[in-house]
């Protein structure tokens, strides 16, 4: 399931290791990619082709206009300052594998790879990384930029706020609220709410830095 039109066509930003898994959804559910974009073509990943520099090079000169766009950056903050200054229509990207009820909301731009899944009445904003095979319980709201890393698992009525990201295998038991721009470490369990901004490991997560933003 792919919520893309205009001719099948769509185009890329971003040229790394987690753009290649976007454009491997993309390709399966016969979309033709275009082009692809990076900021710094020459570091891009080696399976990348004809990447052309991005809008930093030159904002004006870049084509807002046309097929939609997915950032394909892994980094939340790079994401969603991207977002920020493009003037594009975006898309999502959904694998085939991906179960999403019916009564929950898909943000644009956002992606939702292999064996995830989104349960009833869940809101997941916009530009968010849904990753492999991880679980998003009923009632949840994801913010924009948000990431659910691979085999994360959030229990019902859970809340994600705008920039945070899920580590690996981490669990967050029902009704936690986590802060905006926060970091929730690989395997960790969070058990109560966790304030902006901040860095939380172990089991039971414990805060462990916080980062006020810039």
């Amino acid at each position: 399931m792919i919520n893309l039109k205009e001719n099948n066509k769509v185009r890329i930003y971003g040229a790394g290791g987690h753009s290649q898994v976007i454009k491997e959804v993309l390709q399966e559910n016969n979309f033709n990619v275009i082009e692809t974009f990076d900021d710094n073509p020459s570091g891009s990943h080696h399976a990348s082709k004809n990447v052309v520099m991005g809008a930093r090079g030159d904002l004006k000169k870049f084509p807002h206009n046309g097929p939609p766009v997915i950032i394909a950056v892994g980094i939340n903050s790079d994401r969603a300052e991207i977002a920020g200054f493009l003037k594009c229509k975006y898309g999502k990207a959904i694998h085939k594998s991906a179960i999403i009820s019916s009564t929950s909301k898909v943000g644009e731009g956002t992606v939702v790879f292999a064996g995830a899944i989104i349960q009833p009445n869940t809101t997941v904003g916009k530009h968010v990384i849904v990753n492999t095979g991880a679980s998003i319980d009923h009632d949840n709201v994801i913010g924009d930029f948000a990431h659910i890393s691979p085999k994360a698992a959030l229990c019902g009525h859970v809340e994600v706020g705008e920039g945070s990201h899920v580590g690996v295998g981490a669990v967050v038991i029902p009704k936690v609220k986590i802060g905006k721009w926060c970091t929730i470490g690989a395997g960790t369990i969070v058990i109560r709410d966790i304030p902006d901004y901040c860095t939380v490991v172990g089991n039971p997560g414990k805060i462990i830095k916080r980062n006020m933003p810039k």
